[in-house]
């Protein structure tokens, strides 16, 4: 068919702007593709893993064991095992935790080496292992022992290897976990025992269950200490928000880049039709059909959605592999096969062709409407003034401004596509920033800020009397809202005149700790405000306690609310003097066998700088692309520009115009919608990550704040407008190519 023969020919005269649309689709297919895959493999091999190797439902130490557990078992319809612990400090700054090896719940899988088959013997975490250089065959000191290291182990219930359930950042540098057998717990003094539990009724609420299981305990006169839920154990629940977020996020940055392409092809095709009503006519009069016309003009974008979507997709199949196994080497998963979905590689070519198809068959079909003779006279619209433009009384302006504005407003499609690229391409841009900003802000600036600590004690029972010199006591329960067990936070009491603890009323002044204190977080998630008087749930003895609240702390250093001391424990029944932790500016001699966990401030600061350099590659990765992104809008549209304006800028030309006053009204003319779309990109932006950080708050009961820093907004900003002069630079060579004779063309026809 003659007109199959224009395709080429079209796309031949306008290579540099059908390739940034065509780069933009593969953007999209890429992005969704490697997203999908890497969310979908992750989550069947935690699946996988969790289940295959018996994950528990909740863990607890007790007072004194449990001697008839085949019994408890069979009464609440559990699998239950004991297990031993210590913890062996190596150094100063390095702990490893031998676990000893279990067979029926968190069933160790050996990823490395073999399995331990006799004594002296070590299965390590991979992560520890690497940081401190202990490969398989080395041997490591622990505990005044001697270990061969025999491989490499994965535990489901060690998934992210914290060291603290309520810590946030792994560091294999300060912290690891091996595997050794159970005899070698022998000689091994202060070696305590904790209890995992799994239950095989899948269906039912865990929390119900787990609450039987307390009452069989204490009717047994048991009592449980470091009760921890897998529902709150982020060792657990952090894979699982990778992948959750990975899942969101495969669609909606997908979906806005194929938007975007839609409405620049939309935009295109439109003005191509336009520019052609005559040609169009002419050939309706010459016998060509409607559809015909139509198959003709639908070509170019199918042809970009098709080439797009596959080469986007093609190049995504081999991302997965090493994707996968870098979110892996973060959280300890054995990788058991990497599949890569046809039907998510489907979707991604299809997606495209759908969504330009869909867009471009519509405004095509809206031209091809009109009759021929209407389409031989030719556009009457190109005069048109709109709304907008009379609004703005331009005739107020000096000319270069009025031009440029004109410019834009004459065009609301296009305006509307360069508003909404430059808003996403910043968004995607201040996104990266934002995250390392709001990370850092809490684990460094805020801890260090409210804490005036170094180390932390919690001790496994209650106890009694003053603090050794250089301490403070505290005591702390773990609470939720009644109705809403999902939220899960601290209450601690804390002695009156603490100088360890700081906090700060929004206005900066100090709050005192003789009062009950509220951080920001948590009274924003729980919509607390001060003056007023709450019920929170105790989660020890599920009974509900009322708490008067003075003040709302402007620290994003955790959930937590704080109380005298003495009123914590008239409130919960507990003597005059008790507590349950030691806040230490120095380290103190406690034995190991009182403590149920240990916390260095210093340790969170170094974690969160090893965090720091892949999270800065990200942000790089993220400014690069979004860079990408806006280069290929911004030039999509001053080509356009260009286009519409030849016979204007020939006229320039004639009138004497030079060469940069031309460039200046013409690709200068974007400026200010560049401004306004960065503009309205921060507050879309601060809406978007408080929405992310909901998500994350519900899924792994953290909350973080959206910490906006001047500095990065302008760095941004730079990023942004050198993009704006780079695609400048670029079409300015098609404006100098635009001849006086133009004009005389325009004139003729």
């Amino acid at each position: 068919m003659p007109l199959n023969k224009r395709v080429l020919r079209i796309l031949k005269e306008n290579v540099l702007r059908y390739l940034g649309i065509l780069m933009l689709i593969i953007l999209g297919s890429y992005t969704f593709v490697v997203a999908a895959g890497i969310s979908q493999n992750l989550a069947t091999l935690v699946n996988t893993f969790t289940e295959g190797h018996m994950q528990e439902d909740l863990s607890f130490s007790t007072d004194k064991a449990i001697t008839d557990s085949a019994e408890l078992e069979k009464a609440v319809d559990a699998i239950l095992e004991e297990y031993m612990s210590f913890d062996a400090v190596l150094s100063d700054s390095l702990t490893l935790r031998l676990l000893s090896k279990t067979e029926k719940l968190n069933i160790p899988a050996v990823i490395e080496g073999r399995t331990l088959s006799g004594p002296g013997e070590i299965l390590l975490d991979p992560a520890f292992a690497k940081a401190n250089g202990y490969p398989v065959g080395s041997q490591i000191e622990a505990a005044g022992k001697t270990f061969k290291v025999v491989g490499f182990v994965s535990l489901p219930h060690y998934i992210y290897p914290l060291k603290n359930v309520y810590d946030i950042m792994v560091s294999p540098n300060n912290f690891g976990v091996g595997v050794i057998n159970r005899e070698d717990f022998a000689g091994i003094d202060n070696a305590y025992s904790i209890y995992s539990v799994r239950f095989n009724d899948r269906t039912q609420s865990l929390n119900k269950q787990a609450a039987e299981f307390r009452e069989r305990l204490h009717e047994k006169g048991i009592t449980e200490s470091d009760w921890i839920d897998i529902m709150n154990n982020k060792r657990a629940r952090m894979a699982w928000a990778s992948i959750t977020g990975l899942k969101t996020m495969s669609v909606p940055v997908p979906a806005a880049m194929f938007l975007l392409c839609c409405l620049i092809i939309g935009i295109m095709i439109w003005r191509m039709i336009r520019n052609e009503s005559v040609i169009i006519g002419t050939l309706y009069a010459q016998g060509y059909r409607r559809r015909e016309l139509m198959r003709h003009y639908m070509a170019i974008p199918l042809l970009l959605a098709i080439a797009g979507g596959v080469i986007g997709s093609v190049l995504a199949l081999p991302s997965i592999a090493p994707s996968v196994v870098a979110m892996v080497s973060y959280y300890n998963v054995p990788v058991t096969g990497i599949e890569l979905s046809v039907l998510n590689v489907l979707i991604g070519i299809l997606t495209p062709v759908l969504f330009l198809g869909l867009s471009s068959y519509l405004v095509i079909r809206s031209e091809l409407k009109r009759s021929p003779a209407e389409l031989m006279k030719g556009d009457k619209q190109k005069t048109k003034v709109n709304a907008f433009e009379r609004a703005l009384k331009l005739e107020r302006f000096k000319f270069s401004t009025k031009f440029k504005l004109r410019e834009q407003l004459r065009s609301i499609s296009r305006l509307l596509f360069l508003l909404l690229g430059i808003t996403s391409a910043s968004v995607l841009m201040l996104l990266g920033f934002t995250i390392m900003n709001s990370m850092d802000y809490v684990f460094k600036n805020g801890t260090t800020d409210t804490y005036r600590f170094e180390y932390e004690y919690a001790f496994k029972d209650i106890q009694h009397g003053k603090a050794p010199e250089g301490a403070e006591v505290f005591s702390a329960g773990r609470f939720y809202p009644e109705n809403n067990e999902g939220i899960e936070f601290y209450i601690t009491g804390v002695e009156p005149d603490s100088t360890i603890l700081t906090l700060n009323s929004r206005a900066g002044s100090p709050l005192p700790n003789n009062q009950t204190n509220i951080t920001k977080p948590l009274a924003d998630r729980l919509g607390i405000k001060a003056g007023d008087s709450v019920s929170f749930v105790n989660k020890q003895d599920g009974k509900a306690y009322t708490f008067h609240i003075d003040a709302v702390a402007d620290s994003y250093a955790g959930q937590f609310i704080f109380i005298p001391i003495d009123e914590f424990n008239a409130q919960l029944g507990f003597l005059e003097n008790s507590y349950t932790g030691l806040w230490s500016t120095k380290k103190l001699d406690i034995p190991e066998e009182l403590l149920s966990g240990t916390k260095s401030l210093s340790e969170t600061v170094n974690a969160m700088d090893e965090l720091l350099g892949p999270m800065i590659s990200m942000v790089v990765a993220m400014t690069l692309i979004a860079c990408v992104v806006g280069l290929i809008i911004i030039y999509l549209v001053t080509s356009l520009i260009i286009e519409e304006n030849k016979n204007t800028i020939s006229l320039f030309k004639i009138f004497g115009y030079r060469r940069r006053e031309i460039r200046s009204l013409i690709l200068s003319s974007s400026t200010f919608v560049i401004l306004a779309g960065f503009i309205i990109s921060i507050p879309v932006m601060a809406a978007s990550m408080s929405a992310m950080y909901g998500y994350l708050g519900a899924m792994i009961n953290l909350v973080l704040p959206t910490i906006i820093s001047p500095l990065y907004v302008v760095v941004c900003f730079a990023a942004i407008m050198l993009t704006y002069q780079l695609s400048k630079l670029l079409c300015a060579k098609k404006v100098n190519t635009v001849s006086m004779s133009e004009a005389l063309k325009a004139g003729t026809e």
